[in-house]
């Protein structure tokens, strides 16, 4: 995920609840022609366009009432940690800096860190969002306590210690009420007849769907909607008849409460781990925070084992 589109989707929430761009200006202190950028930049990133101008301010598009619904649910479930976190932190607590690359199950995520400050009002969190060279960086630099992010192998993992939350593998997944939803055993002709919903050009599952329609010799993916945060391509999804790509952990819960299912269409990959980086032993706040993570991924992702 790229933190600018999050920002985005969050920058037209605030224009969508103040009902103009010139009160949403004023109220984030940033320039009316920034704000317009940031919003132009959304539109591009998700192909199509969210409000129109009226003298009464702005209105919403068809495509625009979908978006804003789907930003408001992420922008609940993010404001629900901001709030217990906030609500937890006192002159005495302490500190954990956590430093985020956007590859981990966004609720079990949030649903952990909430557990942390409230299980234990002594502590409270720091988070920081970034990419993982960021991060990484500031964890060497100490300016960080830990990471989420893959677990790193080779020469970039020497000096580090890590643990593993949970495994990834990637799948195609649709609405149940997807022609592709109860076929057992479709074909590349199928999804090549099927429309799709994907990250951008350069994401890693967008490549591997793209290569494999390319080894294959059929044209596609048919790329109805490019959209590169993993909540809003998910909810899209799952109301929509379009194919789409996830890492199974991240789609978990819709395929427990049935609304997503996977397509049964094996594809070649190579399985990475999730997981917490840190530099040297454990503190009592990371132990803690590992602790929970791994309560709390078995519970909603299922064991390792």
């Amino acid at each position: 995920m790229h933190w600018v589109t999050l920002n985005g989707l969050m920058t037209f929430h605030s224009i969508v609840e103040l009902g103009s761009i010139n009160r949403a200006a004023h109220a984030l202190n940033v320039s009316q022609s920034s704000l317009t950028r940031t919003l132009q930049h959304l539109e591009a990133r998700l192909g199509g366009t969210l409000v129109t101008r009226s003298p009464k301010g702005i209105e919403l598009t068809a495509f625009g009432e979908q978006v804003f619904a789907h930003a408001n649910d992420i922008r609940k479930q993010v404001g629900r940690a901001e709030s217990f976190i906030k609500s937890h932190q006192d002159a005495s607590a302490q500190l954990l800096r956590v430093g985020v690359v956007m590859v981990h199950p966004l609720i079990p995520f949030c649903d952990s860190i909430v557990s942390l400050v409230e299980k234990h009002p002594e502590f409270h969190a720091k988070l920081r969002f970034g990419s993982a060279s960021e991060m990484l960086q500031a964890l060497q630099q100490d300016s960080l306590d830990i990471v989420l992010y893959y677990t790193l192998t080779g020469p970039e993992a020497e000096g580090l210690v890590q643990d593993v939350l949970a495994e990834e593998e990637i799948a195609i997944f649709a609405s149940p009420f997807h022609s592709l939803a109860e076929n057992p055993s479709p074909t590349i002709e199928d999804l090549a007849k099927a429309r799709w919903t994907l990250g951008p050009a350069d994401v890693s599952i967008t490549r591997m769907i793209a290569a494999l329609f390319e080894e294959s010799g059929f044209p596609g993916p048919d790329v109805a909607i490019e959209v590169d945060m993993i909540p809003l391509r998910r909810a899209i999804t799952q109301n929509s008849r379009f194919l789409s790509a996830f890492q199974t952990h991240h789609v978990s819960p819709e395929l427990a409460n049935g609304k997503l299912v996977r397509i049964q269409f094996p594809l070649k990959q190579e399985r990475r781990s999730v997981g917490t980086i840190r530099v040297g032993p454990h503190t009592r706040l990371t132990r803690t925070f590992v602790s929970i993570l791994k309560e709390t991924y078995e519970r909603e992702l299922g064991s390792l084992d």
